[in-house]
């Protein structure tokens, strides 16, 4: 509050000479201003001291005023602040409104009465000390969230076994439940909800699967296992599971990947989880009739390009941050009915930044969307014909 800055000096009365002034302005140790109060220590004025030497110095002045109150030399409207006013009000005050108290100085009060002067550079000094403490409020703040973060991640990432083994036997019960392998069911509807919790099961491991992914990416704790992949045969291999869906919505995908293009050294799962999403999300966007690509190329650094591209949906420039955080979708009218959790575009950048890489996203509404992922040269076999796996 203003109360701290307050400097208690003395101050005149109202019927304090300039004489009286003069001298005292000129003592051994002077104050830098001086409040002027009437006879119940209200302020009636400030009189700076460098400005009042410089008058009273003037041809004439002393000898004019020398007998006459300070009021007559002295501000009479100067900045008066509660001192419980917000240094930060002050500051924006003081800018504002009232450069000038910069220099002369204001006068700081409680319930009506002088409290002292303020200075300019009391004023910086409070500044500073906020600014500072409001450094270790926020350092202290990240240093929190930072550690509840990992305490999270390395939460789920512990609960990988605890999570999956109870769905794998869900699944495969219900697999044989469903299959009827020892015996027809009496009731058909009991095979159809078997299928139904088989379903259901495989949806819910392949969420628990990319939510502990994410968590023990961002713990550090997801193991790699680099190996020379062949991008072509991957790529055959990840259009395999998402084929039936883009043939039932009449979309056409393409495969080029030049003659000669190296291996890539990288994690064989994590790399075909890649595809995947990145596959999965270009089918899901993209309306009946629409184009997919997926490309490779050698960069002229020795790093290998993927782009996955399509003419979907697409979104504005400035959603794309939004989409590559964890759990966050694009609110729209042409997507809120598609399902999804939001983990896909951020489990990519995850992956793709385990391998050294980085993720480049251009989209435009109704035109489509191109990913791209450049891995480092580190991750290019040097010699294709000794890589083979």
């Amino acid at each position: 509050m203003a109360g701290v800055l307050a400097e208690p000096l003395a101050a005149f009365n109202s019927d304090t000479t300039c004489a009286e002034a003069y001298e005292a302005f000129h003592h051994a140790d002077p104050q830098i201003a001086a409040a002027v109060v009437d006879s119940e220590n209200r302020v009636v004025g400030i009189v700076n001291r460098l400005r009042f030497l410089a008058r009273y110095a003037q041809r004439y002045v002393p000898e004019l005023f020398g007998r006459q109150p300070i009021v007559r030399l002295a501000n009479t409207k100067p900045l008066i602040v509660d001192e419980r006013m917000s240094v930060a009000d002050l500051g924006a005050m003081i800018t504002l409104d009232c450069p000038d108290a910069l220099r002369e100085c204001f006068v700081v009060t409680r319930r009506g009465r002088y409290l002292g002067i303020g200075t300019s550079e009391a004023l910086v000094r409070s500044k500073v000390a906020l600014l500072v403490a409001r450094e270790r409020q926020l350092n202290a703040a990240l240093l929190t969230a930072q550690d509840a973060s990992r305490t999270k991640s390395n939460f789920l990432a512990l609960m990988s076994h605890e999570l999956r083994t109870p769905l794998n036997a869900i699944i495969g019960f219900s697999e044989v439940l469903s299959s009827e392998l020892f015996g027809p069911h009496l009731s058909p509807r009991y095979r159809e909800y078997s299928a139904d919790i088989h379903g259901a099961g495989k949806h819910l491991l392949a969420l628990i699967n990319d939510i502990l992914d994410l968590s023990k990416s961002e713990a550090g704790r997801l193991e790699m296992y680099p190996e020379p992949l062949d991008l072509n045969a991957l790529f055959r291999d990840c259009l395999r599971l998402v084929q039936e869906r883009a043939r039932d919505q009449k979309l056409t995908v393409s495969v080029e990947v030049p003659a000669g293009l190296p291996l890539l050294q990288a994690d064989a799962l994590r790399t075909k989880q890649i595809m995947l999403n990145l596959l999965s999300n270009a089918v899901k966007f993209t309306p009946a009739g629409g184009r997919i690509e997926i490309a490779a190329e050698l960069r002229s650094d020795d790093g290998i390009t993927v782009r996955v591209s399509d003419t979907g949906i697409g979104m504005a420039p400035g959603m794309i941050p939004i989409a590559l955080e964890p759990f966050r979708q694009i609110a729209s009218p042409l997507s809120r009915n598609i399902e999804g959790t939001g983990l896909g575009l951020s489990l990519v950048k995850s992956l793709i930044e385990q391998h050294g890489g980085r993720i480049a996203i251009e989209s435009r509404p109704n035109v489509g969307t191109t990913v791209r992922l450049d891995f480092p040269p580190a991750c290019t076999c040097a010699e294709p014909a000794r890589c083979v796996a």
